[in-house]
């Protein structure tokens, strides 16, 4: 039986890139609705304003869980891509 294992490192290397680029994009959303969410907390008062910002403060967590997790994607593609010359140079 045939076993094949291996990666395209270049490949694996670009999609590594391509995943950073994703997680700053949710950071700078994140930062886009946080001011957003402080203009209109400047500017809308009562119960529906807390209660908006209140589902931001959760929604915020999600969205920076998600961030993490692609950075940890990427970090991980990069490690295995590293892996992979290390072990095709010896």
């Amino acid at each position: 039986m045939a076993l094949s294992q291996g990666m395209q490192r270049e490949v694996v290397l670009t999609t590594a890139g391509q995943l950073d680029t994703d997680q700053q994009a949710v950071s700078d959303l994140m930062q886009r609705a946080q001011a957003a969410v402080n203009t209109l907390g400047q500017n809308w008062f009562g119960n529906d304003s807390s209660q908006f910002a209140s589902d931001w403060a959760s929604y915020s967590r999600a969205l920076q869980t998600a961030a993490d997790a692609i950075a940890a994607m990427s970090r991980t593609a990069r490690t295995q891509a590293s892996d992979q010359q290390t072990t095709s140079t010896n």
